[in-house]
């Protein structure tokens, strides 16, 4: 007998709720079946280990992030650096509730880094090989480098920047997005402009 389509997701959600509110250390199929009201079995049927549940709560996420820069990539059109600004609005927003969700798997993926293969497969899709990058697309990526640093010194509170100061680092990654977005694409019709000499030519002439 078929189990019900709707148990998956319960199972999840309720994984999703222990995990931020007591990390994936406490995510026991026992719990996790008083949390969901899914019986054991119906939670092994779809899930037969812990690893695999961990694995999508990830991909759930990574889900849940590709959603939020499709929002936010539409919203901007076809204005330069779209990609980039598009991730930095991403990773900037206050999202509490996911904070706690990775905060609650970071041990989990610590102690097997093979959690985040989701993770991994997102970002290589989104990845050129480096050498197709020209200069002004290299910036780019320095951006959302800085983008991803952001995200983690909120999530880390590692960093307390001063009043403002944050609103003013997504103002300026925003507007640096936007110029060189703009080089990148002028450098699509002058391949020449693709190394650091061939810039530094075109600048000066």
């Amino acid at each position: 007998m078929p189990r019900p389509p709707k148990a998956r997701p319960a199972i999840l959600d309720a994984a999703e709720r222990i995990v931020k509110e007591h990390g994936a250390a406490n995510l026991t199929f026992d719990e996790l079946a008083r949390v969901s009201g899914v019986t054991r079995g119906g939670i092994t049927y779809h899930f037969p280990t812990k690893e695999m549940l961990l694995q999508a709560l990830v991909l759930r996420d990574v889900e849940h992030w590709s959603r939020r820069l499709t929002n936010h990539r539409q919203q901007l059109g076809d204005c330069p650096g779209a990609e980039v600004i598009a991730h930095l609005r991403s990773a900037a927003e206050d999202d509490p509730e996911r904070r706690r969700l990775i905060g609650g798997l970071l041990s989990a993926v610590a102690h097997d880094p093979s959690l985040l293969q989701p993770v991994r497969e997102f970002a290589r899709e989104a990845m050129p090989p480096a050498s197709d990058l020209c200069q002004a697309e290299l910036k780019l990526w320095i951006l959302r480098m800085a983008s991803d640093g952001l995200f983690w010194a909120d999530m880390m509170k590692c960093t307390e920047l001063p009043a403002g100061l944050r609103e003013r680092l997504v103002a300026e990654i925003e507007r640096l997005a936007a110029v060189w977005g703009l080089e990148a694409a002028q450098a699509a019709t002058a391949p020449e402009a693709c190394t650091v000499k061939g810039a530094l030519d075109l600048k000066q002439a």
